[in-house]
């Protein structure tokens, strides 16, 4: 009898076994096509009954207000849609239980009139050339029940006639299936081009992508870069006591017909730069900071993320986090801080809309011009105030990178979502100034814009303050003992 049944049962077992194949939620189709497209197929199994509704794009994605230009020939098969171009929203109705396919092309809409902004947050699909971001490629589910993580899988039918890098899957070039949580290809980069290099660098045992197009001096920028690389992102993690094994991309290409030092922007695990050549060498310091402030955007913004309106924090900290890293490995000397430092209090202090209240920022962020630039300037001068009274309150004990750990700490309790809060902020900050005195702080600096009114006794002794007019300006006395402050 048990030979009898043994072969049927073997059939119904591997049976089963087909049918719990691991099923992704979202399953995407990709194929590169000759006239600036990208064919886009998602079989979607349904999450929730009835229906669901799908966003494209994001306007605050680089203030790109009709992105849902880009999405052409929508179409549903084993479905019916309601499509709401304005709202870059489409509702989708189904059977539960049935699977769905959507289709749809991604073209590329960008023009040089668009300037940076139209380079960096558009897609940019050439033959020799393919760039675009996972919000800009990816269709966003808006799923009723919040507690709904979706998966998805994301293959190639057709790969361009050139190397791919994923920075979703940055291991793979499009050869292979990548999978994973839905959310975690909503806002990384695919990238290629004929002349793209990816090179792997290993910093403190993790493995980094170095994903770099150049056309001058290949062999001299390629190796800069790469020791820019290994010395700053080994000192950025000690700072942070990170001993994480997670990998780092970082990006840097050239504008196609921007006359840009250098501009870019973090996606958690990495860095997109572009850039215009002035010189032979990509790196000069300018660029050295840009790329380093983009690095620390791995915590903060990444680790330790903060709501849009708290961009003082998420960007002016950051700032302040790249003098201090700087210093610390030697690509700024004290002097060059005081110069650079300088020069935002000058631009802070002398600007038109220096006494915005925080809440009107972000608002106005994409307006550009010194409504971009105000949470740097007033958040990283506020962090050099704060790391000065730290300092003086703990007669020396503690600092800014101290502030800055209890910050990262908080957050692991909390969760990969969680929003660190300007309440957050003044709890913890409490615990180094008191709480009276860092509330009035961010209540007077940050949230109603007013200036701090710097003096010699808020400064540790190795520092000064003079005016010009109504600019305070900084200077360093001690330039070797203002080095050991930043190690």
């Amino acid at each position: 009898m048990k030979i009898k049944y043994l072969w049927p049962l073997l059939i119904v077992l591997s049976g089963c076994m087909g049918s719990s194949k691991m099923d992704y939620d979202l399953e995407y189709s990709l194929g590169f096509v000759s006239g600036n497209r990208v064919h886009v197929k998602l079989v979607y199994h349904p999450l929730e009954a009835d229906s669901v509704k799908f966003t494209y794009g994001e306007p605050m994605y680089g203030g790109q207000t009709d992105i849902i230009k880009g999405l052409n020939g929508l179409k549903v098969t084993g479905g019916k849609m309601n499509f709401n171009p304005s709202a870059r929203e489409m509702s989708l109705y189904y059977r539960y239980g049935r699977a769905v396919i959507i289709e749809y092309d991604i073209t590329d809409t960008h023009t040089t009139e668009m300037g940076t902004r139209g380079e960096l947050f558009r897609p940019l699909i050439f033959d020799d050339y393919f760039y675009c971001h996972g919000i800009n490629l990816f269709l966003n589910p808006l799923f009723r029940d919040k507690n709904i993580k979706a998966t998805q899988s994301v293959s190639w039918e057709k790969l361009p006639a050139f190397s791919l890098f994923q920075a979703y899957d940055p291991g793979n070039d499009g050869t292979t299936v990548s999978t994973g949580k839905q959310a975690d290809f909503k806002y990384k980069l695919i990238t290629g081009a004929k002349d793209m290099t990816v090179e792997k660098i290993k910093v403190d045992g993790t493995e980094n992508y170095l994903v770099l197009r150049i056309s001058k001096d290949k062999e001299l920028n390629t190796k800069e870069i790469t020791g820019y690389f290994e010395k700053f992102y080994s000192a950025i993690r000690r700072f942070w006591k990170d001993t994480t094994t997670q990998s780092y991309s970082l990006i840097l290409q050239p504008f196609l017909a921007v006359n840009h030092s250098i501009s870019g922007m973090s996606f958690g695990s990495g860095f997109l730069g572009k850039y215009t050549y002035k010189a032979d060498t990509i790196l000069n310091p300018e660029r050295i900071f840009v790329l380093s402030h983009e690095i620390g955007h791995h915590w903060f913004g990444g680790k330790i993320g903060a709501e849009d309106k708290d961009q003082w924090f998420e960007e002016g900290f950051n700032d302040y986090l790249t003098f201090y890293t700087l210093l610390m490995t030697g690509y700024m000397t004290p002097m060059e801080f005081e110069k650079k430092f300088n020069t935002v209090l000058r631009s802070y202090y002398s600007s038109n809309v220096r006494n915005q209240p925080n809440d009107s920022v972000w608002s106005n962020y994409w307006k550009m011009g010194d409504y971009n630039k105000l949470p740097y300037w007033r958040g990283s001068i506020f962090a050099f105030y704060l790391d000065n009274k730290i300092r003086l309150a703990s007669k020396g004990d503690k600092c800014f990178h101290d502030l800055c750990l209890s910050i990262l700490e908080f957050c692991k309790t909390k969760g990969e979502e969680y929003k660190f809060s300007e309440d957050d902020f003044i709890e913890i900050a409490s615990l180094y100034v008191g709480k009276k005195s860092i509330s009035d702080d961010i209540s007077k600096y940050v949230i109603k814009g007013e200036q701090i009114k710097f003096t010699n006794e808020m400064l540790v002794p190795v520092f000064g303050v003079a005016y010009k007019g109504d600019i305070p300006v900084i200077s360093v006395k001690d330039e070797k003992e203002a080095a050991k402050l930043f190690h």
